[in-house]
């Protein structure tokens, strides 16, 4: 993982090796404020006036002032270290997001994969910035300090390096307890965050249903849950850091004793052992600070893995084909989603020619709009081929088979920007002419009398709009781009009766010469399809046209009366 990190950004390297210098330089400073400390102290013992330690007050100081310069400047260059690795993580983890797709991203909750992609980054600046240089400063710093107690005294020597030992097995001997309670205050946090996401986004149905009350005593009982959760946690941490403390302490009274029964024997001088006191807390000063680095990061390590298993996961095959002709093609084709048992598409087999408009309708479940969706390349079919043109999909680069395709979904989705940014999804270069025929195509002239017309902001989501007025955004959406290959997934459900048939009179225009598969629940939008397909379970059980299916008075003819009833 080390590596790999240090392998995003090229300026990382030489960042990390300016840190260890400057935590080296750190360190240095406490040993020579140590040093003369010692100095200082032992010639106001051998009752010297205090004019022979001006010298070494004023080293002190200068001392002082070059560790204040250091620590300033680590704080930059760990911050730009960091920085550049965030950077470019987020890039990378954009990029394949959007190369992954909708199929990845529905596997989990919102909220806990946005915990471990956004909160997970951030942990970098404390492994990048503080944990990893100061691993190498801190071990460097302390085998440096040791090596002086030993030429000092190498009994004290063998002391202090016993206690520094004792101080790096610490964190192994608790790291197993740690990891099981880190683990479950990470899962307790993800699912808290998930939980309170999920309940912002519901808020309108939980007053709808009057249920905002029950839901807050909910999350009540999730916070009450996840606050044991960091107790327990916390609990481990100041055992820990405890312990750490009672290692430090015992290493300097073991130092001081020894030092003191040899001062006794006459094998130390006063001096001496004033410089083994100062040192021995200058030797553990790195190990503590390496300590607290350590568990400022501990949540990098859990949190990296999971951004890394993103970025490992295996993107969709791509191929260098082209489609020359915009006839589909279903051959065969098995698909079931991960959480199902069932085949949502059971041996489906469909040809849709070019131009032809193809009306998919059955019940809820059938597996209508899994067929847009293998289409699209959200997910790929387990059994079977998809084709345009005679070519598998599979063997088209995504940012083409996507291009050849316009979608309306009943599930309208808008970004929180302008409606111009949102129209030009579709072609980012499209002159304010094009716009404007797009939107009198598709009936949206409402946009106009907006606050700031095409500059107003939708709202996340769209929240500002209407239901219909946002499907109507989206068909000129899809009239903007001008693909051959439509998708209408049942594109006029949110708009009024009023509006509706100028809206089918666009759509049916937009349908003209390309090929179109028409998803569709309303039955009275279909009657002008070239083809009725008649799903149920995944499979095909009536196909002709709508006056030829009602006159068979088979399942389709049923649909149509149970809709037609229910009106």
């Amino acid at each position: 993982m080390i590596t790999r990190l240090l392998s995003l950004s090229p300026a990382v390297r030489p960042r990390l090796a300016a840190l260890v210098v400057l935590l080296i330089t750190i360190t240095a400073t406490y040993v020579g404020q140590g040093v003369l400390v010692a100095q200082s102290l032992a010639r106001i013992f051998a009752g010297r006036p205090v004019s022979s330690i001006v010298w070494f007050l004023a080293g002190i100081a200068a001392l002082q002032l070059v560790r204040s310069a250091a620590l300033a400047v680590r704080e930059s260059v760990a911050l730009r270290a960091s920085g550049a690795v965030k950077a470019e993580l987020r890039r990378r983890l954009t990029a394949k997001l959007l190369l992954l797709g909708p199929g990845w991203t529905q596997r989990g909750r919102t909220g806990s994969t946005q915990t471990s992609l956004v909160d997970g980054i951030e942990t970098v600046d404390a492994y990048i910035g503080r944990f990893l240089p100061q691993t190498i400063a801190s071990l460097l710093g302390a085998v440096g300090v040791t090596s002086f107690l030993f030429v000092l005294d190498p009994i004290i020597g063998v002391a202090v390096l016993a206690c520094a030992v004792l101080m790096a097995v610490l964190p192994l001997a608790s790291n197993r307890v740690l990891k099981d309670r880190n683990d479950a205050w990470l899962r307790g946090y993800r699912g808290l965050y998930a939980e309170n996401l999920d309940a912002l986004q519901g808020m309108a149905t939980l007053k709808a249903f009057n249920a905002s009350g029950r839901r807050g005593r909910e999350l009540a009982a999730f916070a009450e849950r996840f606050c044991r959760d960091s107790i327990r946690l916390m609990a481990i941490v100041v055992a820990y850091v405890g312990g750490m403390a009672f290692v430090i302490g015992l290493g300097t009274a073991v130092a001081l004793g020894v030092g003191a029964m040899r001062l006794v024997a006459g094998e130390l001088s006063a001096t001496e052992l004033l410089l083994i006191l100062m040192l021995t807390a200058e030797c553990f000063r790195p190990l503590k600070e390496l300590e607290s680095a350590y568990h400022s990061s501990y949540n990098a390590v859990p949190a990296l893995t999971a951004i890394f298993e993103v970025l490992d996961a295996p993107a969709p095959a791509q191929g260098s084909g082209t489609a020359s002709r915009h006839d589909v093609g279903f051959h065969d084709v098995t698909f079931t989603y991960r959480d199902r048992d069932r085949p949502a598409l059971d041996g489906f087999t469909l040809r849709v020619a070019p131009g032809e408009r193809v009306a998919l309708v059955g019940r809820s479940g059938a597996g209508k709009t899994t067929v847009a969706a293998l289409l699209l390349r959200f997910f790929d079919p387990q059994q079977g081929r998809i084709t345009i043109g005679g070519t598998d999909i599979r063997d088209l680069p995504l940012d083409e088979l996507r291009s050849l395709i316009a979608v309306v979904s009943q599930d309208t989705y808008l970004f929180h920007g302008t409606v111009r940014h949102n129209l030009t999804l579709a072609r980012p270069d499209a002159t304010d002419a094009e716009l404007e025929a797009a939107i009198r195509a598709a009936r949206a002239g409402f946009v106009h009398d907006l606050p700031q017309g095409l500059d107003t902001i939708v709202g996340e989501r769209g929240l500002k709009l209407s239901g219909g007025e946002r499907q109507r955004i989206a068909i000129a959406r899809a009239l903007l781009k001008d693909a051959p290959i439509l998708i209408l997934d049942e594109a006029t459900s949110s708009v009024d009766a009023a509006n509706e048939s100028g809206i089918q009179q666009a759509l049916d225009a937009l349908t003209g010469g390309r090929t179109t598969i028409m998803i569709a629940h309303r039955l009275s939008t279909v009657r002008d399809a070239d083809r009725v397909i008649v799903m149920a379970d995944g499979r095909i059980v009536e196909e002709g046209d709508h006056a030829g299916l009602l006159d068979r008075g088979g399942a389709y003819a049923r649909l149509v009366a149970a809709q037609e009833g229910a009106v």
